[in-house]
């Protein structure tokens, strides 16, 4: 009744004060029964926020409900079903790519709930704390940070594990047996660390594994782990781990395998029959192993070089008709030889190479057949018997010269000569083919006998750099070899020849090293191998078979580097070299990358470009530049560095505007991080490599000023197209040894020279190729032999240092530099020796005797003039690009395994 009094203005306030405070009242307790994180996980956070520097959270909210304006979005989720749906407990954590560079927070075992932790490339060192041993966690990754230390055992106490990732880390010794105590393990990752072997037969208990990877173990190997009930198995990357035996059957019958990756192991045997039921993988690689192709060998081998086939008394020699020969490995038809072939003619355009001979007139002696055309090569030529019958064995070599002639033209002038090797030891030295047979298109058969013992044998003629280039043109001197024939000294056993594995293939433009360093059966293997993948993947895209490769962080895609680059925005390009733009790019997880890229190819180079890119990511140490992924959507080919904050030691030294203040002990550290580097590069990685451009602007610099060496084994990637620019000789001159300038001869001696030039380079401060004090220099290098004839050594000590320096290791690095600048290469030491000299280990002083100074053998001036008779008119010398750039050279992939005097 007293509502019917009021006025009716007086009802209508009335009502919207009631509504006002009704929606109040609700917005209060909505706000009260949203959950919120039990306290002590709160303090929890705040603790590791402390102890981490992390100020980006916002702790005025609850971490739980709290967006991403507030610091925690993206970083934790919560389970908030306690307590009837009032408080919350954190479940997952993700820290990724934070550059953290403490110790890993014993506090994050404070969190009685969390189920997943991701820490992944965050810089963490130190081990991992003994108070996660009481967690729950089901997925656990440290991937890509400086732990350390021997296996983390506390990890193994955690039998809720799931999902377990700790690769890219220094954790050394062996893998404990304790691992199968994580019996609920479906994706184990161990891989690119230190750790020794064998290989622990526990991992037979994880029978719940889909996913295992483990990579370069060193000391002990072991026989193919036990996997035949880890039947769920999807993922099996077992690299250089040092595997002997056999692989067993059952691996060709796992029906969910994708990936399988056996590379550079010691296995041996024949490849089970059952990998051929193996239609459903996506991607295999055994190579670099000592498979055999069949259980019946060979024994006997006719070729008739650089011809057709020919029927000479009722023996088939095979035809060798293969028209290449520029870094070259081919296999025949019937898989039974093969040969290969490098280097390229002085002078000539490199298409204009031939690598057949033929004779310009008609040859009447006997078997013409075999004479009337030959196999040429401009530097290295060897020929390999495969699947041999062990035993001895006789070898006869046919030669006839048919490129000179007996006539008075200048034909006749030339002389040919080489050296030849069997089985690595040198039978015949400084042949002339005319010479010994006593005339041209005159035949001589040279006989040796020798013994096959690994199933291979070889045959290997090599060019020393005797004789005439330039007659009657270039491109006619080196190694020639009419015809092959070897057969058996003993009695021949009954045996079917082994099967035969698909048509000639001829694999272009691999690199010299590659061909003469690794040993035939790998190569062999590399092939059957490779065979196997063509018939079972020749429908695949580059794309997917480059995201096959167990890159340590995988593959990025073109919308992300897009975005970190700004699309390539020209104001975040740090370089351009040979290879193309360099680009500085932000994640957006907040890590900085840089990102090479690469010019559009062919899709064959695309192939190499893949091999390339699986050798690369295999190796890890801190002295090198990492390679994080790359991208090949599209035409885009792009590879993704982690991101050196000092960019490169040229730019520090040389470049006024850039130049950084670096004191003695930091100089040494470069110098010996460097060597480091190039120790595990030609001496300890699984694969031998030889860098062939090692100069200061390809040594790159964190924001420690710790040295990395970049690019190493790229050369090979750009040479689908025409876009890269570079010499028959790659390298850059002022760093190049000698022999490898003017002759081509490539060895991990040529790094060793380059390194010396480099150091020299850090002690004076001073660039090789800019630094004239005098007319009569043209290098630093020939200042520092005169100044070392003088005994003034310390003049070349930088005058910024003033005398703020250790006088005795100065003179240490100093003469270290003179020794691996020697003129000889076998005079010069290896990169371990360097490294021990250098830390102090080895004494100095046996090692002088040694020091023939290269300034007394040969002229800077003659070494250049000799480098640009080398080149060809189609191509000039690597560009020297901007000191701004972090990621460029022309170096390549070589394994240098063997390489013959």
């Amino acid at each position: 009744m007293a509502w019917r009094l009021l006025p009716c203005g007086w009802r209508l306030l009335f009502l919207v004060v009631l509504g006002l405070l009704a929606e109040v009242h609700g917005s209060g307790a909505k706000a009260a029964s949203l959950p919120r994180l039990f306290p002590a996980e709160v303090r929890t956070l705040r603790r590791i926020a402390e102890k981490l520097g992390i100020s980006r959270w916002n702790f005025s909210v609850d971490p739980c409900n709290s967006t991403s304006d507030d610091g925690f979005g993206g970083t934790l989720n919560c389970d908030c079903s306690f307590y009837n749906h009032t408080f919350c407990h954190v479940t997952s954590l993700s820290l990724e790519g934070q550059n953290f560079t403490g110790e890993l927070p014993p506090d994050f075992a404070d969190f009685p709930n969390l189920l997943q932790l991701d820490l992944n490339r965050s810089l963490f060192h130190g081990g991992v704390p003994d108070q996660w041993a009481r967690m729950k966690l089901q997925g656990l990754s440290l991937m890509g940070n400086n732990l350390s230390g021997p296996f983390p055992m506390v990890l193994t106490k955690i039998t809720t594990l799931t999902n377990l990732s700790i690769e890219g880390n220094n954790f050394y010794g062996p893998i404990p047996s304790e691992i199968g105590h994580l019996m609920q393990m479906e994706k184990l990752i161990l891989s690119a660390n230190e750790f020794s072997g064998p290989l622990p037969a526990a991992l037979a208990l994880l029978t719940n594994l889909t996913d295992l990877r483990i990579s370069d173990l060193r000391g002990r190997g072991s026989v193919f782990p036990d996997l035949s009930g880890l039947v769920s198995m999807k993922t099996i990357i077992l690299r250089n781990c040092s595997i002997s035996g056999s692989i067993p059957s059952y691996i060709g019958n796992m029906k969910n395998l994708k990936h399988l990756d056996l590379t550079f192991n010691k296995l041996t045997g024949e490849i089970p029959a059952s990998f051929a039921n193996m239609g459903g993988v996506d991607y295999m690689d055994i190579s670099f192993n000592n498979f055999t192709m069949g259980s019946s060998d060979r024994t006997s081998l006719h070729i008739n070089c650089g011809d057709k086939e020919a029927i000479i008394n009722g023996t088939k020699y095979e035809a060798d008709t293969e028209p290449k020969g520029a870094s070259l490995l081919y296999l025949s038809p019937g898989s039974n030889w093969a040969f290969s072939s490098t280097g390229n003619f002085m002078d000539n355009n490199i298409n204009d190479d031939n690598y057949i001979a033929t004779s310009a007139s008609k040859l009447t002696m006997p078997n013409s057949e075999l004479y009337a055309k030959a196999r040429l090569s401009p530097l290295s030529l060897t020929y390999y018997g495969l699947c041999m019958h062990n035993g001895s064995y006789t070898v006869k070599l046919h030669f006839a010269e048919i490129v000179f002639t007996n006539d008075s033209t200048y034909y006749s002038l030339g002389k040919r000569r080489f050296n030849v090797f069997i089985q690595g030891r040198m039978v015949l030295e400084d042949f002339d083919i005319e010479q010994s047979a006593g005339g041209a298109a005159a035949t001589v058969i040279k006989t040796f006998t020798t013994n096959v013992t690994n199933h291979t044998l070889e045959i290997h003629f090599y060019w020393a750099g005797r004789g005439t280039t330039g007659i009657p043109k270039r491109g006619y001197y080196g190694p020639l070899i009419s015809a092959i024939s070897v057969v058996p000294n003993f009695q021949v056993p009954l045996a079917v020849e082994p099967p035969k594995i698909g048509s000639g293939k001829r694999l272009s433009r691999i690199s010299q090293a590659f061909l003469v360093g690794v040993p035939i059966i790998a190569i062999f293997t590399a092939f059957f191998a490779g065979f196997y993948w063509i018939k079972w993947r020749r429908k695949s895209s580059t794309h997917k078979d480059l995201r096959a490769f167990d890159l340590q962080t995988g593959s990025f895609t073109l919308r992300q580097i897009k975005a970190a680059t700004s699309n390539f925005d020209v104001a975040n390009k740090i370089g351009e070299g040979g290879f193309g733009s360099v680009y500085k790019g932000l994640l957006s997880d907040g890590i900085i990358i840089a990102v090479k890229q690469l010019s559009s190819r062919s899709k064959q180079g695309n192939r190499e470009f893949v091999n390339e890119i699986g050798m690369i990511s295999a190796l890890q140490h801190p002295n090198l530049v990492k390679l994080y992924g790359c991208c090949t959507e599209g035409h885009q080919l792009l590879l993704v560095y982690e991101y050196m904050e000092n960019n490169c030691l040229a730019r520090a030294l040389f470049v006024e505007q850039y130049r950084l203040s670096l004191d003695w002990p930091t100089r040494h550290k470069i110098c010996l991080g460097i060597a480091r580097g190039l120790a595990y590069l030609h001496e300890e990685s699984a694969i031998r490599i030889v860098h062939r451009d090692i100069k200061a602007s390809n040594i790159l610099l964190d924001k420690d000023l710790n040295a990395k060496i970049s690019d190493f084994g790229l050369a090979k990637l750009n040479e689908g197209d025409h876009t890269h620019i570079s010499t028959k000789v790659a390298g850059t001159i002022g760093y190049m040894a000698p022999e490898y300038a003017m002759r081509g001869y490539l060895t991990d001696k040529a790094d060793v020279y380059s390194f010396g030039v480099v150091a020299l380079e850090i002690v004076s401060g001073k660039s090789n190729t800019n630094y004239r004090p005098k007319e009569d220099f043209v290098y630093l290098l020939d200042w520092a032999c005169v100044l070392y004839e003088r005994g003034n050594l310390l003049e070349l000590v930088d005058p910024d240092l003033g005398s703020d320096y250790s006088t005795e290791e100065a003179l240490v690095m100093l003469n270290v530099a003179l020794l691996c600048t020697n003129a000889a290469p076998t005079l010069r030491p290896k990169m371990s020796k360097v490294v021990s000299l250098l830390d102090g280990h080895t004494p100095l002083q046996p090692f002088l005797s040694d020091l023939t100074l290269a300034a007394n053998s040969m002229s800077s001036s003659g070494l250049r003039r000799n480098f640009w008779q080398n080149t060809s008119e189609s191509q000039s010398m690597t560009a020297q690009a901007s000191y701004r750039n972090t990621n460029e050279s022309s170096s390549s992939l070589d394994i240098d395994g063997s390489l013959r005097p």
